[in-house]
Order: C-alpha cells, then structure tokens, then sequence
C-alpha cells in the first residue's frame, strides 16, 4: 500500500483531516447501511449482513470448511461456526463429511438459502438504485472501483504481519 499518490508524489499525502473524514464517513456508512436495510425490508431481513456474505461465498465457491470461510471473511473458525449454525437453522445451509477426508465437514448452501439469498440481494439491490438514483452511471461504476478497492486494501492490511 502507497504512502502517496500516482498522481501528486510526496505531496499528495492525505492529511489528517483527510483521515479524519473518512474514519467517520466509513463509520456513518456502515451505520445507515445496516439502519436503510432494515428500515426499507419493513422488519429485521432474514438474513442478516454475516448470513448473507457466508451465504454469498458459499454460493459462489461452493461448499467449504469451516476454516476456508473464516479465512475468506476474516473471522475466527468459532465465530463463523455459530453463524452456520444460525443458517443452518433457518434452513439455508447444511453440513456434510467431506467425501475425501471424512473427518473434515463442509458447508453448502440449501436450495432455500440460494433463494433466500437471491431474494435479499435483489432487495438490497433495488435500494442502492434508490439510493444512487441522482448519480450517473460513471458515478456509480467510480463508486463500485473504489469501494472494491478498499476492501482489497483493508484485507491486505489484516494480513500484514507487519502492522
């Protein structure tokens, strides 16, 4: 991660106010992002933020281990295991044996998970086009960049063992 910019060199480093600004606009993003959600769905959505991104990676990369989803959310194996065991109360993923190593259990997302999942990110979709409406298309796409690039950053922060 670059202390400067491609653009501006030394000089371009953000300054303390900077920082400041988006220490607290991350932190009021999250914030009304989980309340606009909520607010929008008329109740608490079914699947809450950890269900829906288990779910996700689980749907995109099939069924995984318990430690392959901690580490692709960056989270402690016990913390991810409670979240199966929410989902998979609710219906929305199972555990099996792995077939190759049958002490190892992966986790898979049910037919009413992806159906689930695909109904909240439909939902969740249709309030950021609310929300964005006013900006154009380069707008959003810049948004989408950026905010995909943060996350990138911020995983690669977590795994610097020199931080």
């Amino acid at each position: 991660m670059s202390k400067t910019t491609e653009e501006g060199g030394e000089d371009a480093l953000p300054d303390d106010r900077t920082l400041s600004r988006v220490e607290l606009q991350l932190a009021l993003l999250l914030r009304r992002a989980e309340r606009a959600g909520a607010i929008r769905a008329g109740h608490t959505p079914a699947l809450e933020r950890s269900g829906y991104l288990l779910l996700q990676a689980l749907t995109t990369q099939g069924p995984l281990g318990i430690n392959a989803l901690a580490v692709r959310q960056g989270l402690d194996a016990s913390t991810v295991t409670r979240q199966v065991v929410s989902l998979e109360r609710a219906g929305f993923a199972r555990r099996d044996r792995d077939p190759d190593d049958g002490r190892a259990v992966l986790v898979e997302a049910t037919p009413a998970g992806e159906a689930q999942l695909e109904r909240e990110r439909t939902r969740r979709i249709a309030m950021y086009d609310r929300i964005l409406s006013d900006w154009s298309p380069f707008e959003r796409a810049l948004l989408a960049e950026l905010l995909e690039r943060l996350n990138q950053d911020m995983d690669a922060f977590r795994r610097d063992p020199d931080d």
